[in-house]
């Protein structure tokens, strides 16, 4: 992927995807009521709802407007991979799950674990998510935050979970052996790398086509699978950064960029993103500091040298109000 610096510019959405965005009820009623489609999609495959819930908070009282009306909060898309239950897990939006999507379809339970993402995880537990329900993959959620070393999580998970025929000692300790067990790994290791490799080209491929809503998801699945083998993998990260970065989403551009860059400390792309993520966020101290960074790992990079440079002048701009 290129390194782009640049701000994304929006895509052009119709009015109802607008209200939808600004969590605008009144509007979202009169559009509606004037024929707009409730279930219409953008070139990313997107509807309304989904923007709803990526957006969450205040969004509630829309979300809650646009089930009255039966559209369906699972509602099949050009991804099947982002029902807006799954892009409000992405974006940590509890609230958005708290409004009467089916919890189990695609398993976000599995996807927030992963994440470290208890208040998602305990929101959903409470909303009524079933953690006995397998992914696509074959694996409780209990299993995956046994996979992911995550103790905490099979403690909560545990006495929610029925017990698995395979699994002989049925304790928290035992579940953490079981899934390091020789005969779980030779089971499982050919289904996580070729699901993992077919989603980063997934992924790829949506941005490519800028459906960066999609790609994120994939790139999320595929992190969730790299958790799994534990090969810590910063490029996807750093990708799904850019995906963010790509949509406006300064902050979650940040986050994704610091993991990549405390995975790959040497890597000057994570810095590099980091960078962006800060210009996006008017951030140019630490944006210059970010770059200035990845200059000292990668000193002939023309890119890195050209974003240092435009960061320096928005910080003097800044300090001198221009």
């Amino acid at each position: 992927m290129a390194m782009m610096a640049s701000r994304a510019v929006p895509q052009v959405r119709l009015p109802l995807f607008r209200a939808a965005m600004g969590g605008h009820v009144a509007t979202a009623r009169y559009l509606i009521n004037h024929g707009a489609n409730t279930v219409a999609s953008d070139e990313e495959g997107l509807t309304p709802l989904h923007c709803a819930a990526r957006y969450g908070l205040w969004q509630v009282p829309l979300l809650k407007f646009l089930l009255s009306l039966g559209v369906p909060v699972d509602v099949k898309v050009k991804h099947a991979s982002c029902s807006p239950l799954i892009v409000a897990a992405i974006y940590g939006q509890e609230s958005s799950m708290k409004v009467g999507a089916d919890l189990n379809f695609k398993c976000p339970l599995a996807r927030a674990i992963p994440r470290g993402a208890t208040e998602i995880i305990m929101c959903l537990l409470e909303a009524g998510a079933d953690p006995n329900v397998r992914n696509e993959y074959g694996w409780l959620p209990i299993e995956i935050g046994a996979m992911c070393k995550k103790r905490d999580f099979v403690e909560m998970l545990f006495p929610l979970t029925s017990p698995v025929p395979d699994v002989h000692d049925w304790s928290v300790q035992g579940i953490l052996q079981y899934v390091q067990s020789h005969a779980f790994k030779e089971k499982n290791e050919e289904i996580l790398e070729k699901n993992l490799a077919d989603l980063k080209v997934k992924g790829a491929d949506s941005f490519k086509k800028k459906e960066y809503q999609a790609a994120i998801c994939f790139y999320t699945e595929a992190i969730l699978l790299d958790s799994m083998i534990g090969s810590g993998d910063a490029t996807l990260f750093s990708n799904r950064s850019l995906c963010f970065h790509q949509m406006g989403e300064g902050d979650m551009a940040m986050m994704d960029a610091l993991i990549a860059q405390r995975v790959k400390p040497d890597w000057p792309k994570a810095h590099y993103r980091l960078g962006a993520a800060f210009m996006l966020l008017d951030d140019y101290d630490e944006a210059s500091g970010a770059f200035e960074e990845g200059l000292r790992l990668d000193p002939a990079n023309i890119e890195m040298k050209k974003a240092h440079r435009e960061a320096l002048d928005c910080l003097r701009k800044s300090h001198f109000g221009e």
